[in-house]
């Protein structure tokens, strides 16, 4: 952010108009005239905290990323297992769902990102708090015996890159793999399980 310290709430508000902007639009036909309208403020006063869409996509990122880390938190509540089979939904949303527009949105930022500074910092924060969440949950699994001795960091590299590329081809093309893709992932859960 270039201008004034944004409070939380601002902040907050900014955020979640960039989520509802992000998802209605996706990031190549996103503009600041679109924030704003989601926003219910004009776009001038965005550019009082704010010098670009880019900006204010960062902003939104860094927001994500504490309430998913949170929900993440909540899936395990059960054990390991359960906190993989349970992370079907904050992982791998469907197609038409609440998260399916900014799940396509993110994909599109992250396509973005090699070439651009002000996404690319942000989007690893946000990737990175989801990897080391799944590596957290497998070495749970492993130390409690319940899941074999495998490399949690490898595993959870593994689940997330699955998770990162279901986006095009499921909820972007919404080709109907659901069951497919329930069943891959169980079978997969299924190979960790300690006998």
């Amino acid at each position: 952010m270039s201008g004034p310290e944004m409070d939380a709430e601002a902040r907050a508000e900014v955020s979640e108009a960039v989520r509802e902007a992000l998802a209605r639009h996706g990031y190549e036909r996103l503009t600041t005239a679109r924030i704003a309208a989601e926003y219910d403020k004009s776009e001038a006063g965005l550019y009082y905290y704010f010098d670009s869409k880019d900006e204010m996509i960062a902003a939104f990122l860094e927001e994500t990323k504490k309430p998913l880390h949170e929900e993440l938190l909540g899936v395990d509540d059960a054990g390991p297992e359960r906190a993989h089979r349970g992370g079907w939904d904050t992982q791998f949303p469907s197609p038409g769902g609440p998260s399916a527009g900014v799940a396509v949105g993110i994909m599109e930022l992250l396509s973005h990102a090699p070439y651009n500074e002000t996404l690319r910092k942000p989007l690893l924060e946000l990737e990175s708090v989801i990897l080391e969440r799944l590596v957290e949950i497998v070495e749970s699994g492993v130390e409690q015996g319940v899941f074999r001795p495998v490399d949690p960091r490898a595993t959870a590299a593994f689940l997330l890159a699955a998770a990162d590329g279901t986006t095009g081809f499921y909820i972007a093309l919404e080709m109907d793999v659901d069951e497919e893709l329930q069943a891959g992932l169980s079978a997969y859960i299924d190979s960790l399980v300690a006998e």
